[in-house]
């Protein structure tokens, strides 16, 4: 069992390190800040288009007659307190924890951009876990070794799956309600009633609170069929019957009175559940059935393996239970006297095989319930197998000795399984300490500066740290359009007002998805990214965009986000070749007065806001996080609109200049584009052939610091350059170091990209 306790425990810290994205992260961190600060209501402070707080005296008009009645018989007032409208955050407890755990409490590291804060709670989170559905599997009966390994397997089976976000709190509450629901049944009945303070924890963390009065309904029903075959079917009997339905009555009153949305809380749910738009915002990826064998997220093979042994379990343990209980019919006129020592044929646990079948097909229709599908299968799995080896036991010693009696595991059979487990733990968790390390402690090639684990496992990395400081020290205030996965970042980076909350750059959208907008806010945040007509009308014919499809397609964003007094657009770089942003590229209203690696900024030349950074770039005025973003957005600027004799000169030491400071593929990029000057051309070659020298002389020292990656990129930009320059000047030896070169840092791509993900 020392072996069993290190294994889940090695198993969940497993299976917390896996790399998912943390877009909803950020928005618990932005809202958790403003909960914290402002209390929790349905105002929302981040964007420009969200659910405004109500209901309003023109909203209850909108009402039925009944709901209308009501409304004026208690008062306006008593339906806002009672069932308030707006933006209903479901998760709002999760976020002032993530908040607190990050900038409040005595552990809080986010001033040193690490909020690793964050990881240690996903550790604790699934650590606790583990522990619930082994000691699931105990109390039902399961071998304790049994139940260890399917407590572990449910962990390996979950873990492409878990993130760092309000829904690992659901995956925890899930494991312990089932847990207690196997106490009631168990051990005393009386234990029921800690879904009291279950459900009212759970509905303040998070919206997947509904899964216990969901499964709480098959439970009792189940129950009270059983109680008819006692001998059968275990049952809680009368009195357990009594004591469930009163604790979930108590429950559901309790999450609508100890819950700040009160009733909201509750019909916002069946709202993103089975409204006629409900199906619009379940079209992202984790919504998809877990079988969609071509979906990013997650793994579902060993959801699959599960489901495979799932049913081999149940076909064996119904064989097994079917032959036994004829021997058993058979055995009984035959043995006389003591029969205390005889294999006792087990109940059936109806309810809790119906409620894993049920969640096992919740998540089969939806892949991010999977965990959830995990956790409930596993220790009914586990008691399958258990049952199923008893009776086979029992059933091969009534056919050899005539004696109805299940055998005591062999010693030499004990040994086996024990060194066995210790070569199968001590192999796997020495293997993932060396990955961890590897990839989560040793030097991070990909950032040079975000590297924490964090970092690295949520990847955000990519988000726009400096980007919302050059908001944050500018001043910027108004509207935006952005991505919709980075506007709770957004939110977060921006300096709220101290006595409203609000964000002074106001969003478009963001991951909140029907928490927080309504579905024409998400079509018309679509049809912008998408470029509008003019894409569309390439898409739907199948031919590539053109420089004049781009023009035509600034021209009409111009005119859409102008429509919504929009003057900031701000895209990740993944969206930096999407219609929209080439088409902004191409605009002359607008331009990007910040950039890098990872997120561009573009602002409306024809406001007043917008040309004041433009001029301020050039004469000081307009604030960078640091010199290298300066000089970077300095060399761009001169490059593109620069009109005095030496400005070609003077935007290519800026690139220069930029690079040095802070190595980035988006300064070697203009570095070379001021090649297209034919006095630059030379020099431009030879910074290039510079940079090559110096990753190769200094590689061995580079690898020791984290961003290595990254300068190899940085060297593969300039070796495409000095490929062209070879070609050019028919230069056979320069072609030959190119050739070289390709080959190395493909090489060198490979071997460090796996360092990148696990």
């Amino acid at each position: 069992m020392v072996l069993g306790a290190l294994a889940m425990l090695i198993f969940a810290l497993h299976a917390c390190t896996r790399m998912v994205a943390a877009g909803d992260t950020w928005v618990a961190l932005a809202s958790g800040r403003h909960f914290i600060n402002h209390g929790v209501s349905t105002v929302e402070p981040f964007s420009a288009n969200s659910h405004k707080p109500g209901p309003t005296p023109e909203e209850v008009k909108t009402w039925p007659a009944w709901a209308q009645w009501i409304t004026d018989k208690v008062g306006l007032e008593t339906v806002r307190y009672w069932h308030p409208t707006g933006w209903v955050n479901q998760n709002w407890l999760t976020h002032v924890i993530f908040y607190w755990l990050t900038i409040l409490s005595p552990f809080a590291d986010a001033a040193s951009f690490s909020f690793n804060t964050l990881v240690y709670w996903k550790a604790a989170i699934y650590i606790l876990a583990v522990v619930c559905v082994y000691y699931t599997g105990v109390v039902l009966g399961v071998n304790p070794a049994l139940s260890a390994v399917f407590a572990c397997f449910s962990m390996f089976i979950s873990r492409t799956f878990l993130d760092i976000r309000p829904a690992g709190f659901s995956n925890l509450l899930v494991a312990v309600f089932l847990l207690v629901l196997v106490l009631a049944t168990y051990r005393n009945v009386f234990y029921i009633w800690l879904i009291v303070p279950l459900a009212v924890f759970w509905c303040n963390v998070h919206g997947g609170y509904i899964y216990l009065f969901i499964m709480l309904v098959p439970f009792i029903f189940i129950h009270f069929v059983t109680k008819f075959f006692p001998k059968k079917f275990v049952s809680i009997g009368r009195k357990g019957l009594l004591h469930s339905i009163a604790a979930g009555f108590i429950a559901f009153l309790a999450v609508i009175i100890f819950n700040p949305f009160h009733l909201t809380n509750l019909t916002h749910t069946f709202v993103i559940s089975i409204s006629r738009h409900a199906e619009l915002w379940r079209t992202v990826y984790e919504w998809h059935p877990a079988f969609e064998w071509d979906n990013p997220i997650g793994d579902e093979i060993p959801f699959l393996i599960m489901y495979i042994i799932a049913w081999a379990a149940l076909l064996i343990w119904a064989g097994a239970l079917i032959k036994i209980s004829r021997s058993i019919r058979a055995y009984a006129h035959k043995r006389k006297g003591d029969t205390s020592e005889d294999y006792q044929r087990p109940k059936i646990d109806l309810a809790l095989m119906i409620i894993a079948s049920l969640t096992i097909y919740m998540a089969i229709c939806s892949r991010r319930f999977i965990p959830i599908g995990a956790v409930a299968a596993c220790p009914v799995i586990a008691i399958l197998i258990d049952q199923a080896v008893r009776a086979i036991s029992a059933a091969y010693n009534l056919h050899k000795q005539n004696r109805l009696m299940v055998s005591p595991m062999p010693q030499k059979v004990q040994l086996f399984f024990i060194i066995a487990a210790f070569i199968i733990v001590s192999t796997l968790g020495i293997w993932w300490g060396i990955e961890f390390k590897r990839i989560y402690l040793d030097p991070w090639p990909l950032h040079q500066k975000f590297s924490s684990v964090f970092m690295r496992m949520s990847a955000s990395y990519v988000k726009p740290f400096y980007a919302c400081r050059f908001i944050k020290d500018n001043k910027l205030s108004g509207k935006m359009f952005n991505y919709w996965t980075e506007g709770g970042f957004i939110a977060w980076g921006q300096e709220p007002d101290p006595n409203t909350g609000e964000t002074p750059l106001k969003l478009f959208m963001d991951g909140r998805a029907q928490a927080a907008y309504e579905p024409n806010t998400y079509m018309t945040w679509s049809d912008i990214m998408a470029g509008g007509p003019n894409a569309q009308n390439a898409l739907v014919r199948g031919r590539a965009l053109t420089s004049e499809d781009y023009v035509k397609i600034g021209r009409w964003a111009d005119a859409r986000l102008k429509a919504f007094n929009i003057w900031v657009v701000l895209m990740p770089a993944d969206k930096f070749s999407d219609a929209l942003v080439r088409g902004l590229e191409r605009s002359p209203n607008w331009t990007p007065v910040y950039f890098d690696d990872w997120q561009k900024l573009f602002v409306d030349m024809t406001t007043e806001q917008g040309k004041k950074l433009f001029d301020g770039i050039i004469k000081g005025q307009t604030i960078y996080p640091d010199k290298s973003f300066e000089n970077l957005a300095k060399a761009h600027i001169v490059r593109l609109y620069g009109e005095s004799k030496d400005s070609e000169k003077t935007g290519f030491e800026f690139a220069v200049e930029s690079l040095r400071l802070c190595p980035s593929q988006s300064a070697m990029n203009e570095i070379i584009s001021y090649a297209s000057f034919p006095e630059l051309h030379s020099a431009v070659t030879e910074f290039c052939k510079n940079y090559i020298d110096d990753l190769e002389k200094n590689k061995n020292f580079y690898a020791q610091k984290d961003g290595l990656l990254q300068r190899v990129w940085i060297a593969q930009k300039a070796v495409n350059y000095l490929n062209g320059v070879a070609g050019e000047t028919k230069d056979i030896k320069l072609a030959q170091l190119c050739l070289a070169k390709y080959k190395e840092y493909d090489n060198d791509q490979d071997i460090l990209k796996t360092w990148l993900s696990w």
